[in-house]
């Protein structure tokens, strides 16, 4: 039997992928201030490179700041440089359907301090994280104005082209898992979760996209989350390698991009049911139906676990 993956492997592992991506993707960032006052900070990526603004106005400057000037950039290259610097990861004891899932934390000191935590997973050719950060929260000109938590979430991956093409069948399956935290006012607030992801393009000459979330259970504890769903996005758009879009400060859309060759893999972002989270998969061959099937997908970031607005 292969031996355990070890925390300096996870750690070589993940930085793999985070540096081999071609593509990120994030969700927007809910900020909770230790005094009670709640807020969103706003992302757009392109690329790897994202971009994070206090505002929705500013989003596509920011956008614009991150593509010219590395400093601003909190997509791929940040999450590396973090991985890095200042977190240690470590395997989860219990590998699912093969994929291993991750924990990472870490800490830095100093004028820019910052406590976090994420859980993601690996697939081929992309990951998916979310992510908890701790640290003094600053306003659009920079300047402090309270300790928080913030949580989102990221996927990111070497992007395919095109549409699936069929294999076998006419429609295709993908199978893998979810991730989130619950960013509700409830007292759930920083709950993180898990649970089964299927993605299914039922007509590969007609394409459009049906995710599913499912059996979800608590991911620190392992327990079943009983009559908590996460409603499933059907006949999303699918356009080229990518399906979904996700508007300035929606909460409740989904985006995702085909990852690897032949479309091996998906990863992923979403908001729904007062849930940020990140999903992946992997395509198999399912002999009894001639579509393809999944194995439990990692995840992670398309985006940094610390890429917050107030780093």
């Amino acid at each position: 039997m292969p031996l355990p993956p070890t925390a300096e492997g996870v750690k070589r592992e993940t930085v793999t992928r985070v540096e081999a991506a071609t593509v990120a993707l994030a969700s927007d960032q809910h900020v909770f201030r230790f005094d009670g006052v709640s807020s969103r900070t706003f992302t757009k990526c392109e690329g790897t490179v994202c971009g994070v603004s206090a505002t929705a106005e500013g989003v596509d400057g920011a956008l614009q700041q991150a593509l010219g000037n590395p400093r601003a950039d909190f997509g791929s290259s940040h999450f590396s440089a973090r991985l890095k610097d200042s977190l240690e990861l470590k395997p989860q004891a219990e590998p699912v359907d093969g994929v291993t899932l991750v924990e990472g934390f870490g800490q830095r000191s100093g004028e820019r301090a910052f406590s976090a935590k994420f859980f993601g997973a690996w697939l081929d050719d992309g990951a998916f994280f979310v992510n908890e950060t701790t640290l003094t929260v600053r306003d659009g000109r920079g300047r402090p104005i309270g300790i928080g938590t913030v949580f989102d979430a990221s996927a990111l991956g070497v992007a395919s082209t095109g549409v699936p093409a069929p294999v076998r069948g006419m429609s295709a399956t993908w199978k893998g898992m979810m991730i989130g935290v619950d960013v509700s006012d409830a007292v759930t607030r920083g709950q993180f979760l898990r649970g089964d992801a299927t993605l299914v393009v039922g007509d590969l000459n007609d394409p459009d996209v049906d995710v599913a979330f499912g059996n979800l259970r608590g991911l620190e504890t392992g327990a079943r989350l009983e009559g908590r769903t996460i409603a499933p996005f059907e006949n999303v758009p699918l356009g080229g390698a990518s399906f979904g879009a996700k508007p300035v400060g929606g909460d409740n859309y989904i985006q995702g991009r085909f990852v690897g060759a032949d479309h091996a893999g998906v990863v992923g972002v979403f908001e729904r049911s007062e849930v940020v989270g990140s999903f992946g998969g992997n395509r198999q061959a399912d002999e009894s139906t001639c579509t393809v099937r999944i194995a439990p997908a990692p995840a992670m970031v398309a985006i940094p676990a610390n890429r917050s607005f107030a780093r």
